[in-house]
Formats: structure tokens, C-alpha cells, sequence
């Protein structure tokens, strides 16, 4: 038997293991280890102390001074690979380039409008000419970016803890398109609520996408969208089967970047292909779940032949809106009154005599409501108890 508790004493834990809560990740937990095995844990535990203290979620957004670097000629970042990134020329051409030394730990994202040279130069540098024919087929690299431009807008999403605040998805956009499937998967209301967060902190149009429009009777009002056409959210019905809506969200699309989101399976790649047949996505169906399958598998930035930019995303399991002001619910949900938006966990969602009493038009909306407030002011789900 003691045999058995000295065995259990010299048991070694590994980081994020711990006996006692307060000790997890805590330098002094690993004081008594010999320095070559506790050296890569204590160091990592000082890191992820001295960032919680210091944390600041919109320094990931910063960007460096492009000021120095305006004499030189601007391309749209369309995809950043490990070691270099695709851009796309005025005239819409493609070229592949590095990335400057003080771009290496910058946030870029697709749509970025960056300033890039042909050959490495420094700043204003007088042997370097204003104006450089360059074209690419956007094979070996052929230029480097060295400065990113101010962003006009900037679509966002949620990230998982607080090292990670948040996870970009597209910069300069117009407009945010929700596509939601009436059937396979069906169509969930939450969804719209957290995508509709995400494009007014983004600042852009927002409109909803419904696919699959043949699946279901046209007696079906879908009345799950009652609540954003009572607040004049553009929806469109489409089905890409029979070309339904197709043509008029093609006169949407001119001279526009529009950024398409949805569930796996919403049908997002048929209806690319339908908008753009170049592309020539590949579709799939359902899982044996019911879930979607995932098809596109990064950000896709699609030239259309009338001048306007389709953005494909990758199908989407959760979209988090934590870390996102709680006053942006107040635009979402717009026919709760002004007490309930105060502190809307202080009402019941299940109590008939509440309901009653607010006479709200949609009360379960209510719910939808809480879930979000509650989540936008979330702590890091990985941070220890002891910060």
C-alpha cells in the first residue's frame, strides 16, 4: 500500500494537469522538478501569465505605418499561405509574393489592400522608381509586401481564448451574405442573429441567403424569419437547382465584395457555381449525421466577370460572438423594449406570467437573446482558475 502512494506522490504532470486547481500552469508547481525537465514548463506558464495580465484583444488588430511606403504600387491580398501570400493586380492578374520582415507576426487577412515592391528596398528610397510595370501568373514569388493599408472594415469573429481573441475572415468588405437552407440542414434563426453581430461591428450590409428554396412548399412563409424582414433585412429565395433568385443576386454582386457565410451543406458551393461558373466548386450533401460536409476549405476570392468579388468562406460549425460589445444587441433584437435590453438574464424565458407581462412578439427570441449577451462577456474557457 505504500509502495503503491510513493508511486502516486512521484508521478510527473504535464502542463494543464494539475492535483489542485490553483496550481495549473503556475511556475511554483513545478519548483521541485529537476531545471531540464520543469525549464520548458516554467517558461510557458510565465508567457501565459504575463499575457493574461497584459492582455489586449484589439492588438492583434494593429497595423503597422504604411506612411514610408506609399510610392509604391498596391494589389488586394486574395490568400496567405506559411511563406507567401497570392495577390491581385489592378487589372485583376495574379502574382505571388514574400512577405517584409516587419509584416512576419501582422495579422493579414483576405481583402487586404497591401503596398509591394519588386525587388527589397527600404523606405522612400530614391533608387527605387514610383511606378513598376509588374505581372505574375502567380507562380514562384516574384515581389515582397511590405506594408498593409488602413483597413476600411474588417469581418470578425469571435476567437477561442483570450490569446486568440479573435479570428479574421475578410477585410474591406461591402457586404455579409448568410446563406441558410430551408431543409438538410434546416434553417437556424441563431445563426442569423450571430451573423447579422458580426456584420454591423464590420459595419457592412448584411442580407440572408435562403437555398434550397425548391424543398419546400411555397406555402411555407418560413415565418423563422419573421423578425428580420419586420426589421427590412434584405432576404432573398433561391434555388440554384432550378435558378431561382440566381439573376437577381448576380446585379447585387457588381462592383462589390461580398463575403458568403452558412452552415456545411447549406448549399454555399452550388451557389457559388451558379453566380460563377469558372469556379467549378466541388459540392457535397450530408453526413450520415445530418451535418454538412465541408468542401471549401479556405477563403476562395472569386474576380466575377461583371467587376464585382464573391468571397467563399469554409462551411462554419459554431460562429462566436464573444468579446463583441453588448450594445450591438440592441440592433439585433430591436422589438424587445428598453428595460429587457438593460439586463435581459434578469428575466425568465420560461415563465409564461414574464412573457405575458413584456408581450413580446417573438418571445422566444428571448433566449436567443441571453445566449448571446451571456457569451460576448465570457472569460477565456482555457484560462485557470487561480487568474
Amino acid at each position: 500500500m505504500r509502495d503503491g502512494l510513493d508511486h502516486l506522490m512521484a508521478r510527473k504532470f504535464r502542463l494543464g494537469q494539475s492535483r489542485e486547481a490553483q496550481d495549473m500552469d503556475h511556475r511554483e508547481a513545478y519548483s521541485r522538478e529537476r531545471g531540464g525537465e520543469s525549464k520548458r514548463r516554467q517558461q510557458h506558464a510565465e508567457r501565459l501569465e504575463t499575457g493574461i495580465e497584459s492582455h489586449d484583444a484589439e492588438s492583434q488588430l494593429r497595423l503597422p505605418d504604411a506612411g514610408p511606403w506609399m510610392h509604391l504600387p498596391e494589389a488586394t491580398l486574395i490568400q496567405r499561405h506559411s511563406q507567401w501570400v497570392d495577390l491581385e493586380l489592378a487589372d485583376r492578374t495574379l502574382m505571388r509574393a514574400t512577405l517584409g520582415g516587419k509584416l512576419k507576426g501582422v495579422r493579414l487577412v483576405c481583402g487586404d489592400r497591401v503596398r509591394y515592391s519588386v525587388v527589397p528596398v527600404e523606405p522612400d528610397d530614391p533608387r527605387f522608381p514610383a511606378h513598376l510595370p509588374v505581372r505574375g501568373d502567380g507562380g514562384s514569388p516574384e515581389a515582397q509586401v511590405v506594408a498593409v493599408m488602413p483597413r476600411k472594415t474588417l469581418l470578425r469573429r469571435g476567437g477561442i481564448d483570450d490569446r486568440e481573441p479573435w479570428q479574421l475572415i475578410c477585410a474591406n468588405a461591402d457586404e455579409l451574405w448568410i446563406c441558410a437552407a430551408v431543409v438538410d440542414p434546416p434553417l437556424r434563426p441563431g445563426l442569423l442573429e450571430r451573423a447579422q453581430v458580426l456584420a454591423l461591428d464590420a459595419g457592412l450590409t448584411f442580407r440572408v441567403i435562403v437555398t434550397k428554396r425548391d424543398r419546400a412548399s411555397k406555402k411555407d412563409t418560413l415565418p423563422e424569419l419573421d423578425p428580420l424582414r419586420e426589421q427590412g433585412v434584405a432576404i432573398h429565395e433561391t434555388s440554384a437547382l432550378n435558378g431561382e433568385g440566381v439573376e437577381a443576386l448576380h446585379g447585387l454582386l457588381v462592383g462589390k465584395v461580398v463575403v458568403l457565410l452558412g452552415h456545411s451543406g447549406v448549399g454555399k458551393s452550388t451557389l457559388v457555381n451558379a453566380l460563377h461558373p469558372v469556379a467549378a466548386l466541388k459540392t457535397g450533401g450530408l453526413t450520415k449525421f445530418g451535418t454538412g460536409k465541408q468542401t471549401t476549405t479556405a477563403s476562395k476570392w472569386l474576380a466575377l466577370a461583371g467587376g464585382g468579388t464573391l468571397v467563399d468562406t469554409p462551411g462554419i460549425r459554431t460562429l462566436s460572438v464573444r468579446g463583441f460589445d453588448r450594445s450591438l444587441l440592441g440592433q439585433v433584437f430591436r422589438e424587445f423594449p428598453a428595460e429587457l435590453m438593460e439586463d435581459p438574464l434578469a428575466f425568465d424565458a420560461g415563465d409564461d406570467e414574464t412573457l405575458d407581462r413584456l408581450n413580446l412578439a417573438y418571445p422566444e427570441r428571448l433566449q436567443s437573446l441571453q445566449r448571446l449577451w451571456q457569451e460576448m462577456d465570457d472569460r477565456n474557457p482555457n484560462q485557470n482558475v487561480w487568474r
